[in-house]
């Protein structure tokens, strides 16, 4: 056994003290970008991060030049993302498209059991018109509406998830979804909702009074959406 002690991103005096048998660390990949001549074919890169690109998936020092996936710099490296930046090259470079990387909203899932599914933080570009990673949620910055799987009708009869949650991340004050965070066995489905959402400016009230099948552990995402709805109830 070991002891490790973790500290929550931008809270670093909030600390949690965890007991495990190993501990896994997943470091990430890097692009694999040098010597490749991409300095012949004025495209600039950086070498730790990959190829820099503007919005539209260009080369930002030359624009005849697209790159997709892995090899770029400051996108999330996963297979939807690659695979959502091919239509965006595709679209762009043949069909005189004006699709951009800043409009994505991408899920990323952990296929443990139970899967463990996020969404929230999305690319946008600095002064210089190149692609960047926006900063993570500021937890004061938000308001949170969890909903445990627990007490799902879904749950109960599948005897799953009696520890999976859904939380839901709202501008403060508003019911516009920012993010989300979903423990469950289907995490990696029930995301996409609030994908969706996100993307398509649908709040969370919209997210509640959306009908749901019964029963679906997808019930869960809407008792987020109910909270909500709930907590702005009038009182007299």
């Amino acid at each position: 056994m070991m002891s490790v002690s973790l500290t929550c991103d931008g809270h670093p005096d909030k600390k949690i003290d965890l007991e495990c048998e190993c501990l896994l660390l997943a470091l990430g990949r890097t692009a694999n970008v040098e010597s490749m001549g991409l300095e012949d074919a004025d495209v600039e890169f950086d070498p730790a991060r990959g190829v820099l690109v503007d919005d539209y998936a260009r080369s930002v020092s030359n624009p005849n030049v697209y790159a997709v996936g892995d090899c770029v710099a400051n996108v999330p490296r996963l297979t939807h993302v690659s695979g959502e930046m091919a239509k965006v090259v595709v679209q762009n470079s043949l069909f005189e498209g004006q699709w951009k990387l800043s409009s994505f909203v991408v899920p990323a899932v952990m296929y443990t059991d139970p899967e463990y599914a996020t969404v929230g933080r999305s690319m946008s570009l600095d002064e210089n018109g190149r692609v960047v990673l926006a900063p993570n949620l500021d937890p004061d910055e938000v308001d949170v509406y969890r909903a445990e799987l627990r007490h799902n009708d879904r749950a109960i009869l599948d005897s799953s998830d009696d520890d999976g949650f859904v939380k839901i991340f709202c501008e403060k004050g508003t019911g516009r979804i920012v993010g989300c965070t979903i423990v469950s066995s289907r995490a990696g489905e029930m995301i996409n909702e609030v994908s969706l959402a996100i993307k398509h400016g649908i709040d969370l009230e919209g997210v509640g009074r959306n009908i749901h099948s019964y029963p679906t552990l997808g019930e869960t995402v809407m008792g987020c959406g109910l909270q909500y709805i709930n907590s702005n109830w009038k009182t007299f």
